[in-house]
Order: structure tokens, then sequence, then C-alpha cells
């Protein structure tokens, strides 16, 4: 990719007269089938905006929310066009002059007043005091579980704390999980994100806090680069559990799974957007599945930097559902397709998207897992579950 970037004008000019192949990689594209939603068909509603040669409204406004920020058609292009940037100021401006779909425009009001994305925070907190005994109120590490793990996915804090136990690692939480602001970011209302990096950044501070480590990717993303860009001022360092655990394989505070002495179990493994293309983490979690839980991953056919969005962005899965669920029925078609029985992923947004398309029959019946219940049960510290993270029973 070129270190020199474009400006936005010549960007949408040299998008738009692209023999646009990335269209094919597109996911929303393949789900919509639909030419103005294709990356060329947005980069050149952006120049027609900038030209003055189509009106400005809720159509218009439209379009630039159908785009699932996956970044896969910038790894596609030889110009390293940034069609969400792009798309970004078309989105303030809906947020600003209320324009924005009533779906976005709903969501991003329940995260300012609940301060979460699921549930309020004021019920999170008390999820979370369940978990106070496996907590060392002094630690300098704090666990991020984030507003949607701790909202959806109880189970998945439970692997990781029982991870940093099993790497003797003291681990802390801030008690409430608030969002940490990236779906008002990336929905336009930057205003109110900024707010909430803040906050976080604050309450990281007066903890003494030097790493912060968190499951969702979305949430290490803004902490490590958003926060800077919207005046928060975050100094503890930022490890997605990927990134985490992997040191701690390296440095030998996390011991591999002992051998077993039967057949390594195969996964495959879904590359979240927010964790490959935006933070370049594609090793460190295939590592820990082979490494230390003793698995054997089995790549789908797109995989890594081309790997296919599940449709869990924020924009997409809240106001077009019907797009947003196609895309995940594709991917979890692909992944039936590696003859691998359990679906391991990094990220609570592709959870939410995978797991209910994965409830079809029809599709070999995978189980998918976040991927520390996979390492956690390879490890042997997640009681219920065995090699290879299939339930027991």
């Amino acid at each position: 990719m070129s270190e020199r970037r474009l400006d936005t004008e010549t960007q949408t000019c040299v998008c738009a007269l692209c023999p646009n192949m990335c269209r094919f990689l597109c996911p929303v594209a393949a789900a919509d089938k639909v030419e103005t939603v294709t990356p060329r068909g947005k980069a050149t509603l952006v120049l027609a905006l900038e030209r003055g040669r189509v009106p400005w409204g809720p159509e218009a406004a439209e379009v630039a929310y159908r785009c699932a920020g996956c970044r896969v058609c910038r790894e596609w292009c030889p110009s390293d066009v940034d069609l969400p940037e792009m798309l970004d100021g078309l989105r303030v401006r809906a947020a600003r002059e209320g324009l924005a779909p009533e779906p976005v425009r709903l969501l991003a009001e329940r995260v300012v007043e609940g301060r979460s994305l699921h549930r309020p925070a004021s019920e999170l907190a008390g999820r979370m005091a369940r978990y106070r005994e496996m907590l060392s109120p002094e630690a300098r590490v704090l666990y991020f579980a984030g507003c949607s793990t701790a909202a959806l996915y109880p189970e998945v804090v439970a692997a990781t704390l029982r991870l940093f136990e099993a790497a003797g690692t003291p681990v802390t939480m801030l008690g409430g999980e608030e969002c940490c602001g990236l779906p008002l970011d990336v929905l336009g209302w930057k205003d109110a994100a900024a707010g909430f990096a803040r906050r976080l950044a604050e309450a990281v501070k007066e903890r003494g806090i030097e790493t912060v480590v968190s499951g969702c990717p979305m949430c290490t993303y803004m902490m490590k680069e958003r926060f800077g860009a919207l005046g928060a001022d975050l100094e503890a360092e930022v490890r997605h559990v990927a990134e985490f655990f992997a040191e701690r394989l390296d440095d030998g505070s996390l011991r591999p799974a002992a051998a077993s002495g039967r057949e390594p179990a195969a996964v495959t493994y879904h590359d979240p957007c927010y964790l490959g293309r935006y933070q370049g983490v594609y090793d460190a979690p295939r590592r820990l599945l082979a490494e230390a839980a003793g698995l054997v991953p089995v790549e789908m056919e797109r995989s890594r930097e081309l790997g296919a969005c599940c449709g869990g962005a924020s924009s997409t899965a809240s106001a077009f559902a019907g797009t947003a669920n196609l895309m995940a029925s594709r991917r979890l078609e692909e992944a039936a397709r590696t003859g691998a029985r359990v679906l391991v992923t990094a990220c609570p947004h592709c959870l939410e998207m995978l797991r209910p398309a994965a409830a079809d029959a029809a599709r070999g019946g995978l189980e998918v897992l976040d991927l520390a219940e996979a390492l956690a049960a390879g490890l042997g510290v997640l009681p219920g579950r065995t090699e290879g993270g299939v339930r027991v029973g």
C-alpha cells in the first residue's frame, strides 16, 4: 500500500473511474446485488454530491450507511482508496441534520441514554459483580469486557478471566462496562463518541491501569486509534485478548495444553474486520488455537486480509438487518465447507451474527465460539467443555 494518501476528491475520482474489481469482494454488494452499494457506486455518489450533481437528502444519506466499513475493498484497491473514510463525512452530516436512517438514529440514542449498546450500563454493573472473587482490585491490568460481551456473552467473560488465572496475571475490571464510543463514532455522532472516550480514559487513569485488555476488537481499535483523534488521552497500553495471551504464550506464562493422545480437533477461524484489517492481528489467534489449545486451524476460502465480513458492523446490523443476516449466512456456508465442527472468532459482534446463522441445521451443526472459550476449553480451565470447545453432554 502507498504511504502517501490521496485527497478525498482525488480518491473518489480514482474509484469512480476504476474497473471496479473490488465489487466482487464487497459483502454488502454481494448481498444486495445493487450497483449503488458497490464500492464504486458509493464513491460515485460522494463525487456527485461534492460537485452538486445529485441532491443531498435521506436517499443519499442511506447509501452512506450501506457500508459495513470492513475495508476489504481497500485491500484489493491498487490506489489505496479508503471508502469508509470517504463516507464518514456524509454520516456526520446525516447525523447532524437528522437524515440518518431511523434504526441508526434509534441505536445512537440508545447508546447515549444507556451508555451501552444493548443494555443500560447500570444493569451491566450488577452482572459484572458476580466475577468479584476472580479480580484483584489493585491490579494494573484491566480486563475491559466491553458492553456487548458483558450484555450478551457472560460465558466469554468467565472464560477470559479463567485465562488470566491460567497465565498468573492479576486483573481487575471497572465494574460497569460502559460503551467505548465506537458505534457513535462510526455512525457519525462524533461529539458524543468523544465524550464516551474521555470518560473511559479518565476512569483508566484514575485506577492507575498500565494495560487494558479486551476481547472486543472494536473497543481495542477505538482505544488504540480513535481516542487520540477524539481528544481522549489514554495512557495505558491496549491489547486485544489474542495479542495479550499470545505474548503470555511467548514468555512462558501461559502453558500449552498437555497432549491428550487423541487426534486434535479441527477448527476454522473467522477474522473479525476490526482485528484483522484495522489492527493487522492475524497470526496471534491462530497461534493460540494451534500452539496453546492444541487444535488444528483449517482456513476458509477467504481468510486473513481478504476474509469476508459477517455483517456485524453497527450500521449494517442496525439499519439493514436483512443484508447483515445474508452476509452472516454466506460466511457460515464458507466455514461449513472446511469440514470443521467449530468456528472460532474473536469479536462479540461477529458472535452476534454468526451464532444465529449457525443455528440452521442445514449448515452441518457448526458451533460458534469466541477465541477465549476455545482457548480456555483447550487448556482445560473451562468447566463443561472439552478439547476443541465442543460442549459436553
